[in-house]
């Protein structure tokens, strides 16, 4: 999943570069969001490519998903059996509260990253033991994810995918 940063002066220009690097989803975390309409002519000339909404901006269901910061309580039901609700977790009991209601769940930082300075990182193994407890749940990494051989070491500990901001520009 490519993230946006708190910036993007052309959003089609940064989606065109995700795409290319492998995204298979798209999740719009902007600082400043566009307009509603902006919005939407982004996603029809984009079109089939999945997208979500972050939901410290998003006050209404948008694209193919929301995504909610950690910690976060049980959001509104879902408005279509097939829309995504995903849910940023830094632990364990972050997992756990999310798990009944989420389709999937970041977990992470496994890695140094210049979004969150300074705050510690979770051993792989953490990962291993959540697929363990939770095999049918996506779990996607995140957190300085940059480089292949972090891809191939999150997906190694268990990790369905990996979410990532600076993997994508």
């Amino acid at each position: 999943m490519a993230v946006t940063p708190w910036e993007v002066p052309d959003l089609d220009r940064w989606t065109e570069k995700a795409l290319e690097k492998g995204a298979t989803a798209l999740v719009v975390r902007l600082a400043r969001p566009p307009s509603y309409a902006q919005l939407w002519a982004w996603a029809r000339r984009w079109e089939g490519v999945p997208w979500l909404v972050h939901a410290r901006w998003a006050t209404q269901p948008l694209g193919w998903g929301m995504h909610f910061p950690a910690p976060s309580t049980s959001p509104p039901p879902k408005p279509a059996p097939t829309y995504y609700y995903g849910q940023s977790c830094h632990t364990p009991e972050e997992v756990k509260a999310a798990a009944p209601w989420a389709t999937y769940v970041w977990i992470g930082s496994f890695f140094e990253t210049p979004s969150h300075p300074g705050k510690p990182t979770l051993r792989l193994e953490l990962l291993t033991a959540l697929r363990a407890t939770y095999p049918d749940l996506p779990l996607v990494a995140i957190g300085g994810i940059s480089r292949p051989e972090q891809i191939a070491a999150v997906r190694q500990a268990g990790a369905s995918g990996f979410a990532a901001i600076r993997y994508f520009l």
